[in-house]
Formats: structure tokens, sequence, C-alpha cells
């Protein structure tokens, strides 16, 4: 009775690791496709732009969608989240008008008709080199500011660390993807299965450019949490601001003023220095 009773015990645990093995399996395997979620229009295609006066640009294997000032005494580079693609983005024109920029919608590579396979090292390089591009151009010797929305806040700060540019805009910061994944999946060994871990904890250390960042109190896909912990780890000048009664997707609508002010705000401060 005893012998049946452990034989019983050990198949179960049996069971129980061959279960745990494949989910981790699953994730390792599967997780640019539980990450990086392309939809929407393909690069070009996008209704909204034509709205804006803005246009699709295509140089070198980087595309982008660019709303122009005459005036433009600034460039904002923006890098959206994981989900969709630039063109869903469009909001950021208005959350930006009241600014006399140029401002730049980054489409990742993998996304919007894009044929190639999103990931980190990809999407940092290219973002790199559109930063770069924008520097050469004749107006590139205007201020550039990058802004990060959730998985571009790493993004934009990676860039910063290899090129000069005048502040980071960070909404819905990390302090890692790693991190924030095992925050969700404690149980499994995320940090170590994780491909595409976008260490910007590491990056905000070795940036010079002063950040301004925004994290609504009740975000439960990247909790607050890790935006409070990030802002500490920039050794540039660095600021928080918290908003309440909102969570990640709806943000940069229930926090519309508190953006627009503080970001016009820190704009002026940095042309002014």
């Amino acid at each position: 009775m005893y012998y049946g009773t452990m034989k019983f015990i050990i198949q179960i645990i049996g069971v129980g690791l061959l279960c745990y093995s494949l989910i981790g399996a699953a994730l390792y395997f599967f997780q640019e496709k539980m990450l990086f979620f392309p939809m929407g229009a393909p690069f070009g295609e996008c209704s909204q732009v034509g709205r804006y006066k803005a246009k699709a640009i295509a140089s070198d294997g980087i595309r982008y969608y660019l709303k122009e000032s005459k005036t433009a005494n600034a460039w904002i580079v923006i890098f959206h989240g994981n989900a969709g693609n630039a063109c869903d983005r469009t909001y950021f024109f208005d959350l930006l008008s009241s600014l006399d920029a140029n401002i730049v919608l980054f489409e990742y590579p993998g996304y919007g008709g894009d044929s190639q396979k999103p990931g980190e090292s990809i999407i940092r390089e290219k973002a790199l080199a559109l930063v770069h591009h924008i520097q050469g151009l004749p107006s590139g010797r205007l201020p550039v500011l990058l802004m990060g929305e959730s998985l571009g806040c790493g993004v934009a700060t990676w860039v910063s660390t290899q090129t000069k540019v005048s502040g980071l805009v960070l909404i819905s910061a990390y302090t890692a993807i790693a991190k924030v994944a095992q925050h969700h999946y404690p149980w499994l060994p995320v940090t170590y299965l994780l491909k595409h871990k976008f260490p910007a904890d590491e990056w905000a250390g070795r940036t010079t450019a002063p950040a301004i960042l925004f994290h609504g109190k009740e975000d439960d896909i990247i909790p607050i949490k890790f935006a409070r912990k990030q802002v500490g780890n920039f050794k540039s000048r660095a600021r928080l601001f918290e908003i309440g009664n909102c969570g990640h997707n709806d943000i940069v609508d229930t926090g519309r003023g508190i953006l627009e002010n503080n970001i016009a705000e820190f704009v002026r401060s940095l042309s002014s220095q």
C-alpha cells in the first residue's frame, strides 16, 4: 500500500514537472508572439495621417510618419508600444499640437505590414538609424527629443545612450521588460527564458538626457512600482508624474491635461538651457 501511494505521488510530480517544462518551452519558443502584436494597416496606408497633413517616409530601411512644421524649433520622435502600429498613434499629433515641432511616428520593423521578424535588436538598430537620419537633415540641428510609450520607453532610453538628444518623455515606463514579465509570471524563470529583455534600468544609468515620466496609478499591465523604481535609475535629471484614475491604455486620454502642460513646460525648460 505504501509503495503504491509513493508511486502515485511520484507520477503526479512527474506530470507536474513535465507540464511546467512544456509551459516554459512554449514561453521561450513563442515569446515573440506574446510580446509583439503588430496589427493594423500596412505602412503608408494610414487614412488618419492625411487628416494631419502628415506624410509617410521610407528611407534606407526605416519607416516613419512625419508631421512637419515650417517654423519648428524641435524634433519629437515617438516610439510606440508593443501592439498595433504607428498609424494607431496619430493621437500624439493632437497631444503635441501646442508645440512647434516636427513630430515623427516611428514604424517598428515587423510592424505595418513589414515581413521582418520584430525583436529587440532590430528595433533598437532601426530606431537609432532613424535618429541619425534626422540628425543628418538640414533641420537636424534642432533639438531632438525622444518620446516612448510603454515598450517604446526602453527603445527611447537606449537610443539616448547612443547619440546626443535633448530629452526623454516616457509614458508608462518600466525597469526591464523581463522584470515586468516576471511580475506577471512569478512561477516561471522568465528572466532566463526571455530573449527580448529591454533592460531600460541599465540604460537609464548611462544616458545624460533629462527625462520626464508619466504613469497611471491604476496601470495593471506595467504597475506603477516599475516607474517609481525607474525614475531613480536615471543619473540625469528625471521626474515622475503619477496620474490618478487611469491605467495603461487610457493614460493619454485621462491624463491629457497633465501630459500636455508638463511636456510643454519640459520642452521650454530644455530650450532655455
